[in-house]
């Protein structure tokens, strides 16, 4: 079998989240784990993204179970891409609190990031309205007034994107502002 053609078993086992497929992939050994896939394709349009396997079994929502699968089959759960992704902001970004608790038992920091602009897990959550995320990381430790390579903090990217809720419960717990004014 080709890499191509596994690589599209594999897509269609984790699809339909079939995890005696995704098994017999995995044993077999003919899968890339730190492949690419391309995404846009079925639009037709000129140019496509192309998006590391990590993130892609992150955001279409596939089961924690599949996840832990392909890590121990050897995908690298601690990537992080040119900008400084990683999958704990994908997990955010997509409402992934169940990826997000894996990530920290796998070791990865909650409250630090890797992302070139500084933007915290805590900022990415904020900026999202993801209010039980906010209070997972604040009770996880998180710098509730940590500040990003733009002088932003938690509480600033919820006013920014206009998250009145997250701003209230922020400045409950006594975040403040570093760019804005109240």
């Amino acid at each position: 079998m080709s890499r191509a053609e596994a690589m599209k078993e594999l897509l269609e086992a984790l699809e339909r989240d079939n995890l005696v497929a995704l098994g017999k992939l995995l044993e077999k050994g003919e899968v890339d784990l730190g492949a690419e896939v391309v995404i846009g394709e079925e639009y037709d349009l000129e140019e496509h993204d192309e998006i590391p396997l990590l993130f892609y079994v992150i955001q279409k929502g596939v089961s924690l179970e599949a996840l832990k699968m392909l890590i121990e089959a050897g995908m690298d759960l601690h990537f992080v891409n040119r900008e400084g992704l990683g999958a704990l902001d994908i997990a955010i970004k997509y409402r992934r609190p169940d990826i997000v608790r894996y990530c920290k038992e796998q070791g990865i920091s909650l409250s630090t990031t890797r992302r070139k602009s500084g933007m915290t897990p805590l900022m990415l959550a904020s900026a999202f309205n993801d209010l039980e995320m906010v209070e997972y990381l604040l009770a996880e430790g998180a710098e509730i007034n940590g500040v990003d390579a733009h002088g932003m903090t938690a509480l600033d990217y919820a006013r920014k994107m206009g998250q009145t809720k997250v701003k209230e419960l922020l400045e409950g717990k006594g975040a403040k502002y570093k760019l804005y004014e109240k």
